[in-house]
């Protein structure tokens, strides 16, 4: 039983984590490890925008490496459970039900990150993001009754979407609500709300100019990728991302998404 409770307490599908609280498996709310390496890359600098080959490696690793942490934790709890069940009859029951959580949250999060990540090849519709947002961390939900339902995003404004609800997830480190809204003709105003709610430093600067969210990308770790890849990926296809207030307003002003 002891070992049961243990992998489940291993298990981010069943425990909710902050970002700066270490699961038993070793990595972070986020899904990243604690000990990942250091960002910085011996002889290497990045240049103000990704222009050479090496800068697309660079931010391809930094992807792979996040995407690894993010399978780990679930796959590690997937893995301790079935060994439990395998070699202890008496508590099979409780880690099988274990094993299917943690199979079922794995399966939920790499949805989301595919489609966040890799973007989608058609238009996503109210009703497909809210269910690929079942991949966002337990301790945080999305609202998305502020759009209306018939709403239908082109593939590449779904992508940015996605990864400001990823954003915006990674925000909330003891849990809380995002909620989506219409803000106007093609715009869509994304609200973090929950205790200690922050966008990342340097947010405001990156969806203003691609040139310093590349160096922020380039030069952060796995954990720190998140907010520089997704201005990015706005800059890249012309939705353009701003705060609705003054960014030293509050620590998490509504994030406004246009698109045309």
């Amino acid at each position: 039983m002891r070992k049961v409770q243990a992998v489940a307490k291993g298990c981010p599908a069943l425990v909710s984590l902050g970002p700066n609280k270490a699961s038993a498996q070793g990595t972070t709310g986020d899904g990243t490890s604690q000990d990942e390496p250091s960002s910085d890359v011996p002889g290497y600098a990045p240049g103000p925008l990704p222009t050479t080959a090496r800068d697309g490696l660079r931010l391809a690793e930094l992807v792979a490496t996040r995407l690894c942490h993010e399978v780990s934790g679930h796959a590690g709890t997937l893995a301790g459970a079935v060994e439990i069940a395998r070699t202890e009859p008496a508590a099979a029951t409780e880690a099988l039900d274990i094993a299917a959580a943690a199979a079922g949250a794995l399966a939920a999060r790499l949805r989301l990150l595919r489609a966040a990540w890799t973007g989608a090849a058609e238009p996503l519709d109210v009703a497909v993001l809210r269910a690929l947002s079942a991949g966002l961390p337990r301790h945080v939900w999305a609202d998305f009754n502020g759009l209306p339902a018939y709403q239908s995003f082109p593939a590449g404004v779904a992508q940015v979407l996605l990864n400001v609800l990823l954003l915006a997830a990674e925000s909330l480190p003891k849990g809380g609500v995002v909620t989506l809204g219409e803000a106007g003709p093609n715009a869509v105003l994304v609200v973090p709300r929950g205790q200690d709610a922050a966008w990342p430093p340097g947010l405001a600067a990156w969806m203003a100019d691609p040139a310093p969210a590349w160096r922020a990308a380039a030069s952060a770790g796995p954990r720190g990728l998140q907010g520089p890849l997704t201005a990015l990926l706005a800059h890249d296809c012309g939705t353009r991302l701003s705060f609705a207030f003054a960014a030293n307003a509050e620590a998490a002003p509504p994030l406004l998404l246009h698109f045309t």
